[in-house]
């Protein structure tokens, strides 16, 4: 419940609530409504032609918008777009119950797996999808997108996890610190006093901790040299690690990566 009203996720339907999409999408991403990171014309056919496009509403506000389209035709995928929630309900659960509407509405259509991307540097989004959603990471992807030019990104290299999420079986998963201490994992990168990243030796018969900055977003408008440092550490080290399995993410922001799949 927020501001004393229950939420309600329901499609957006026709050109003023693809209008109020968009509108939210720009105050999300720090960008006028033109430069908005889906235009209504985009979010409005994705709505027509039977893509997914839902809303969160507190009341008659609306908070939250996810979106996701089709594969190919005749494929089992959903690849979802882009999920956002307003600043004013930040915390309040609405990312989840956005993403939970869109796995029910992607089963009622036979969908296997939603698969989507994001920034492996930001803690937040790393806890959200691999242990609440119960995600798991396909690959790490260089420059996934060309430069986006938003509030958020802007100057800042796009390289992405790119993650599945099984619609009938996946599950919130615990954080892997008590894994990754029976694995007998070791930190091959972390942050140092200054906020910068620092590299460590990569030994190849033990899992490794990527570690990740505590506040990239916070460094992209402070330190951008620091925040472009994680970025080709954390690259660095999953590139070596292209053979490895992401097998969770810790409570204090390091992804575990090992050899093989632990169960």
């Amino acid at each position: 419940m927020l501001g004393g009203v229950n939420i309600d996720v329901r499609p957006l339907i026709g050109p003023t609530e693809a209008e109020a999409a968009t509108r939210l999408l720009a105050e999300v991403w720090g960008t006028p409504y033109e430069s908005s990171p889906i235009p209504g014309d985009v979010v409005r056919s994705i709505s027509a032609w039977g893509g997914c496009l839902l809303g969160a509403f507190d009341g008659e506000d609306l908070i939250g918008v996810v979106v996701g389209i089709a594969a190919a035709p005749h494929s089992d995928t959903l690849a979802s777009l882009i999920t956002g929630v307003a600043p004013r309900a930040a915390g309040a659960g609405v990312g989840r119950l956005l993403k939970s509407a869109q796995r029910e509405w992607a089963a009622e259509r036979g969908v296997a797996g939603i698969e989507w991307t994001y920034d492996p540097l930001v803690r937040r989004n790393a806890h959200f999808n691999l242990d609440l959603l119960g995600a798991d990471v396909v690959k790490y992807e260089v420059e996934h997108y060309p430069p986006i030019p938003d509030g958020i990104n802007a100057g800042d290299p796009t390289d992405r996890l790119l993650v599945r999420v099984d619609v009938r079986s996946a599950a919130p998963r615990d954080p892997a610190d008590d894994l990754a201490a029976r694995l007998g994992a070791v930190v091959v990168l972390d942050e140092g006093d200054d906020g910068r990243p620092r590299l460590h030796d990569r030994p190849e018969d033990a899992a490794w901790l990527v570690g990740t900055p505590s506040d990239v977003e916070t460094l992209r408008r402070e330190d951008r040299d620091a925040s472009l440092a994680w970025r080709q550490a954390a690259r660095e080290v999953f590139r070596a690690g292209a053979d490895r399995v992401v097998a969770g993410f810790t409570r204090s922001g390091a992804y575990l990566l090992t050899k093989g799949p632990t169960s």
